[in-house]
């Protein structure tokens, strides 16, 4: 990954749709979208070591792959969710951003739900 080109390019972005905003401002707002995307894209393709230092720690600590797995899924919603909220915002929908924010949340929880119930179990087991 070439942090160089990815800031190079949210600058030019940046400065692309400051000057369209004064003429078009309805197209400023798809370049910001546009580049967040692609930036998002770029840093994507590059996360395949994260991943795999995941894998290797909860396969050294003896947890089930489940801990891992939920973790990779909540990062990725996180991520989405901010880049589509930082979307919203930048087009004016504060509101929507808001509401956006609380789905990301909940879908986190429901993807932990799994690990939360075998959790729950191994602490009754010990209680009892």
């Amino acid at each position: 990954m070439n942090i160089i080109a990815i800031a190079s390019s949210a600058l030019i972005a940046a400065v692309l749709s400051v000057v369209l905003k004064q003429y078009k401002p309805e197209y400023s707002m798809f370049i910001s979208i546009a580049a967040g995307i692609l930036i998002f894209l770029t840093v994507i393709t590059a996360i395949d070591p994260i991943l795999d230092f995941i894998g290797e720690l909860t396969e050294k600590a003896g947890l089930d792959g489940i801990y891992g797995e939920v973790l990779i899924k909540s990062l990725a919603i996180c991520y989405i969710t901010q880049l589509a909220c930082d979307c919203c915002k930048d087009a004016g929908e504060s509101a929507i951003a808001g509401k956006l924010q609380i789905a990301g949340k909940i879908a986190i929880l429901l993807i932990a739900l799994p690990m939360f119930k075998s959790l729950t179990e191994i602490v009754t087991e010990l209680i009892i």
